[in-house]
C-alpha cells in the first residue's frame, strides 16, 4: 500500500484529490494508495475551510499542523499550498528522504527557490512532479501535436488564461503557471526572451522564440493559437472539465509506480524561470532575456 500524505489544504486541489483518494463511497480509482493525512498552515488564508472541505468529500480523518508530520509514514506527499513560496519549505525534508514530490503550481516563487529544489532532489534522488493541469488537457496536446508535425512552417502563436494579480498567494505568480506550461507545452521551452506590460487588470506579454513569436494575455479564458504560415492556422478555446485534476493524479500515480519522471527536469523549472521573467520586465519595462538552464 501506497502511504499519500496532501501537504496545504486552503486550496480546493487538496479537497479534489482527497475526493479520488479517500472517497467516502469507498469506490477508489487508485486501489493501492492510502491517503494517511492532510497538512493545515492554520495561519493561511482558507486553512480551516479547506480542511472542513476535506472532511465533507473523503474519509480522511488526520489533519495535522506540522509540516513534517508525515516524515516517518509517507510514501509519497502532494503539496497543493496556495503560496509557491510554501512549496520549498514544505518539500524540503521530504525530498531529503528521497521520497516523490508532486508540486501544485506555481512550483515556487522564485528562480532561487526552484534551484534549491532541484539541487536537494538530485542530491537525495527524489522525484519531482506536478505543476500545471493544463499540460495534460486533450487540446493543448492537440496543439502541441501540430507544432511539431508542421514544426518550420510555424511562424507564431497566442495564448490567454484567467489571471488574479490581487491575492495573498503571491500576486502574479498565484495563477500565471496555468498559461506558461500551455504555451511550453504547444511551443517548446526554448523562449529567449519576454517584453511584458501590465494594464487593466491583466498582463500581456511578448515570448521571442528562434524562429517565431507567441503573445500572450493573462486575464482572460483559455484558447490557444498555433499560426502556421500566411494563410493558416488553428484556434482552440476551451474549459477545464469537472475532473481536470484526474489526469494529474494519473500522471503522479504513474511515477511513484514506476520511479521515473514524468518530464524533464528542464520542463519542469521552466515556468518559474518564465513568471520571474515577466515580472521583472512589466517592472522594468524593458526586454528580458530568459536563460533557462539545461538540466
Amino acid at each position: 500500500m501506497i502511504k499519500l500524505a496532501i501537504l496545504g489544504s486552503e486550496s480546493s486541489h487538496c479537497s479534489h484529490f482527497a475526493s479520488v483518494l479517500a472517497p467516502k463511497s469507498g469506490n477508489k480509482i487508485f486501489e493501492d494508495i492510502k491517503l494517511i493525512g492532510v497538512y493545515t498552515e492554520l495561519n493561511e488564508t482558507g486553512a480551516l475551510e479547506g480542511n472542513n472541505s476535506v472532511k465533507e468529500v473523503s474519509e480522511c480523518k488526520v489533519f495535522a499542523t506540522d509540516k513534517d508530520a508525515f516524515l516517518d509514514e509517507a510514501d509519497a506527499i502532494m503539496i497543493t499550498a496556495r503560496n509557491g513560496a510554501n512549496h520549498l519549505k514544505y518539500a524540503e525534508n521530504y525530498i531529503k528522504k528521497g521520497i516523490p514530490i508532486w508540486i501544485d503550481k506555481p512550483i515556487t516563487c522564485s528562480v532561487s527557490e526552484v534551484d534549491k529544489l532541484i539541487k536537494l532532489a538530485n542530491e537525495h534522488g527524489a522525484i519531482l512532479s506536478g505543476g500545471s493541469s493544463l499540460e495534460h488537457h486533450k487540446i493543448v496536446k492537440d496543439l502541441s501535436f501540430v507544432v511539431k508535425e508542421k514544426n518550420h512552417n510555424i511562424i507564431g502563436g497566442h495564448v490567454t488564461a484567467p489571471v488574479n494579480l490581487h491575492n495573498p498567494y503571491g500576486g502574479f505568480w498565484f495563477y500565471t503557471q496555468h498559461l506558461v506550461t500551455m504555451m511550453i507545452s504547444v511551443f517548446g521551452t526554448n523562449v529567449k526572451t519576454v517584453r511584458a506590460v501590465k494594464a487593466n487588470n491583466s498582463v500581456h506579454a511578448m515570448y521571442t522564440y528562434e524562429q517565431f513569436t507567441v503573445s500572450a494575455f493573462y486575464g482572460t479564458g483559455y484558447s490557444v493559437s498555433v499560426y502556421i504560415d500566411e494563410y493558416n492556422s488553428v484556434s482552440k478555446s476551451f474549459d477545464l472539465p469537472h475532473d481536470y485534476y484526474i489526469p494529474e493524479l494519473e500522471s503522479f500515480y504513474g511515477v511513484i509506480k514506476s520511479g521515473k519522471p514524468d518530464k524533464t527536469l528542464k520542463d519542469y523549472i521552466a515556468p518559474v524561470y518564465i513568471i520571474e521573467s515577466t515580472i521583472k520586465s512589466y517592472e522594468e519595462g524593458c526586454e528580458i532575456v530568459i536563460d533557462i538552464p539545461e538540466l
